[in-house]
């Protein structure tokens, strides 16, 4: 495993990740304190967008994989071939869903509560540009594949960081300068995304000089083989949006928009913590491939191994920091609109799968590689299924609410991850079948130690501020590091890290 291409991968996904993370962080308040329960139409519209990926993933999500394996085994012309197939094929799709789209913006009054604060212009308007978003990004998508192909993600990160300082500018403008408006998010997305792609695009010719897009090299026998795999992503999809990804829509239509709202707020903290493993599981993902065309079993192994632990050295502090301080937290980020204590618990709900899937996170990708999808696609489907059926039997029959809707996703996620993920991983790589539970155990046992060690700056400080919470952030911080180094770290690897800590300090 090449380290030092991990290190600077990762150090510049985690800085594109940390520039989004902000980005959301300050605008959720700013959207809620000037258009009451209207930003959940910004998750629906966007869950929209996940529904018709899952289709588009069918082709998609095997592009990479296909490309890269076709240009390490240095065959050009085969790889030229699925790139131009690829570019063609989304730009027919995405003139597809141009009309469905359309559908659904003239008529979203008719399909949706619009609470009486927001325009209904307002959230149409929404809807269009992030659907604009949606078509934009599935036409250039394919220019990402060189930047993974090459082992360059820290370029794919400068694409995203120059297209969200973007977004970032035309939100700052649009809400200080204009009376304030939902679309403006959706607009900045717009833009956002044809910056990441004219980057993308840049890369794809530095990187990959002798690949060009060409109307002859389209093969429909190369999207065929593409889809015929790639479809069973597409079930995974659909799976995973069953799971929670409709907890919003189900909310505004059967309890009301103030639900829908709070749902969507109460999800902002676990989906940064999720985006946050898929982007350094993401970080070894070309490896793991480049490793499994080179069918070099030993280091796709150990590549796995050290992804497990970089991902609970990591992962395992926010998931306890929200546990300990989230109720703190939501009080001072949105507790002049919201109620801190029914955000808290719902966030807990929706971060509660991660105590189980964020040290196995990179097993996903093993199923990729191996072609061995079905399985896992049927598994998440399945479990979708019977997450939405249960939801509405809750609903109906009790008063939980919103507790139902969120709580219900997360019993199915753990049971899928604690079951049949790892197990069904080493079938498809030939190992034991207990070989991942160690690192289970091992994101629990992180997870458990750093909330004792960290609650009592909780239970002992009265936290009311941003700057005390910073404050006890940073002294807990380094707390849990001092944990998880001496509890996930191998003897080894704390040498290195120590090593290198002494380099540094002689240094200066």
């Amino acid at each position: 495993m090449n380290k030092k291409r991990v290190a600077i991968n990762m150090t510049a996904q985690l800085l594109a990740f940390g520039v989004n993370m902000l980005l959301g962080f300050i605008l959720v308040p700013i959207i809620e304190s000037m258009i009451p329960n209207a930003y959940g139409f910004t998750d629906i519209a966007n869950k929209f967008v996940s529904a018709a990926q899952i289709i588009v993933s069918a082709l998609n999500t095997m592009a990479s994989r296909f490309i890269t394996i076709r240009i390490h085994r240095n065959e050009q012309q085969e790889a030229e071939e699925y790139f131009s197939s690829v570019f063609f094929a989304n730009v027919l799709m995405a003139v597809v869903f141009m009309f469905p789209a359309l559908f659904v913006v003239m008529y979203i009054g008719r399909i949706f509560q619009i609470p009486e604060a927001a325009s209904l212009m307002d959230i149409q308007m929404l809807f269009f540009f992030i659907f604009l978003n949606f078509l934009i990004s599935i036409i250039t998508s394919v220019f990402s594949v060189a930047s993974y192909s090459k082992d360059r993600l820290e370029l794919s990160s400068i694409s995203t960081i120059l297209g969200e300082l973007t977004r970032l500018t035309v939100l700052s403008v649009c809400y200080l300068c204009f009376k304030p408006y939902l679309f403006y998010v959706g607009c900045a997305s717009v833009c956002s995304t044809v910056i990441q792609a004219v980057a993308n695009l840049t890369f794809t010719r530095r990187l990959l000089p002798d690949m060009e897009i060409r109307i002859r090299d389209f093969r429909w026998s190369k999207i065929w083989e593409l889809v015929s795999l790639g479809a069973w992503n597409s079930v995974t999809r659909l799976g995973q949006l069953l799971l929670d990804g409709l907890n919003t829509s189900i909310a505004n239509i059967m309890v009301s928009s103030a639900a829908m709202t709070t749902i969507s707020i109460s999800t902002q903290i676990p989906e940064v913590i999720s985006n946050l493993m898929g982007t350094i599981a993401g970080v070894f993902n070309p490896q793991m491939t480049i490793a499994y065309a080179k069918e070099d079993k030993e280091q796709l192994l150990e590549i796995i191994a050290s992804a497990d632990r970089i991902m609970i050295f990591i992962i395992s502090i926010p998931i306890a920091f929200l546990t300990v301080f989230g109720k703190t937290f939501f009080g001072l980020w949105v507790g002049k609109t919201q109620d801190p204590k029914e955000l808290y618990i719902l966030a807990l709900l929706n971060v509660g799968t991660l105590f189980v899937s964020a040290s196995i996170q990179v097993l996903y990708h093993v199923f990729l590689i191996t072609k061995k999808v079905k399985v896992n696609s049927m598994v998440i489907v399945g479990s979708g299924v019977l997450t939405v059926a249960t939801v509405f039997v809750l609903l109906e029959t009790t008063d939980l609410g919103m507790y139902a809707i969120v709580g219900v996703s997360m019993v199915y996620g753990i049971l899928r991850n604690l079951i049949f993920t790892p197990l069904y991983a080493a079938h498809c790589l030939k190992v034991k079948w207990y070989t991942f539970y160690g690192d289970i155990l091992m994101g629990l046992v992180s997870i458990g130690l750093i909330c004792l060690v960290v609650l009592p700056f909780e239970l002992f400080i009265n936290i009311d501020g941003w700057l005390k919470l910073f404050g006890v952030g940073i002294v807990a911080g380094i707390l849990a590091l001092l944990v998880n180094f001496f509890v996930v770290l191998r003897k080894g690897e704390r040498q290195m890290v120590l090593e290198k800590v002494r380099s540094k300090l002689v240094k200066h």
